[in-house]
């Protein structure tokens, strides 16, 4: 994978909604390697620089995992030393055939190949597309700018892991394609267990562009008087309640980390205060 060292970088919201939705149906069959290997039964991916995204170690014979290139849009199985056994470029290709290509790759290797099935997700709760109904996957309009922002996330958040005791790994879920770690707060509010959820989306239904947030659960009740955040982030409040900061706020990636720190920073506080 080849993100650019200096990247020509224009905020294009349809450009990216369409590579987002495109990346989303693509991690798919990542995450559904895990029904069929016993080792593998967390559904959460990784980042990596140089494969993109990555399920975790696949132990059978040997270590493999699955990786999705995300600019070349290219499935990739690899080895624990990152060898290529074998690739499957997605553009001109259905989903079903990406799975019948790991299905292939798996029951080759010995594990359960019909357990490999796409996931299936609540009603209304996952994008449309008509990948879903046989549409083949399309190079064309395929920037590395979302590339870019899971790349800037995932170094933002392992610091964020490294400062927090109580934080967790940090993932990326197919189920909403976003990139987060979890602070849990050893207390509760009417028997929901607190915590504090950090991450990036690359767009959804809430806004149809990148954006971080960070969110106190359980959600304050009180909502008329919520802390005022640096860095130019605000409140979401409709539906769920969180600190956010938009692309359109923060721009390119890797030239806004300093924003985006600050903004974090102070949204980490503000909703650990209000959980007290």
């Amino acid at each position: 994978m080849n993100i650019p060292d200096q990247p020509s970088f224009t905020l294009d919201h349809q450009q990216l909604a369409e590579a987002r939705i495109q990346l989303h149906y693509a991690i798919q069959p990542l995450a559904a390697i895990s029904n069929a290997l016993a080792d593998s039964s967390n559904k959460g991916l990784f980042w990596d620089d140089q494969l993109g995204f990555t399920t975790r170690a696949i132990t059978l014979i040997e270590s493999y995992r699955l990786a999705l290139d995300p600019i070349a849009l290219t499935l990739n199985f690899v080895t624990d030393r990152d060898q290529v056994i074998s690739a499957f470029a997605l553009s001109d290709r259905t989903l079903t055939e990406a799975f019948d290509w790991m299905k292939a790759i798996v029951g080759g290797l010995g594990g359960a190949a019909d357990l490999i099935t796409p996931i299936s997700y609540p009603p209304n709760d996952f994008p449309d597309s008509d990948l879903a109904r046989g549409a083949t996957f399309q190079l064309l309009n395929l920037t590395s700018d979302l590339a870019e922002y899971y790349a800037s996330a995932d170094r933002i958040l392992q610091n964020i892991v490294q400062q927090e005791p109580m934080a967790s790994d940090v993932r990326i879920w197919p189920h909403h394609f976003d990139m987060a770690t979890l602070i849990s707060i050893p207390d509760e509010i009417n028997g929901q267990e607190k915590s504090v959820g950090i991450g990036l989306s690359p767009g959804d239904s809430s806004y149809n562009e990148p954006y971080w947030y960070v969110t106190p659960y359980p959600y304050p009740e009180d909502r008329s008087n919520l802390p005022i955040l640096d860095g130019d982030g605000i409140w979401h409040t409709e539906g769920w309640v969180g600190a956010i900061l938009t692309a359109s706020q923060f721009g390119e990636p890797r030239a806004s980390i300093d924003q985006v720190n600050t903004f974090l920073k102070s949204a980490i506080v503000a909703c650990k205060k209000l959980l007290n």
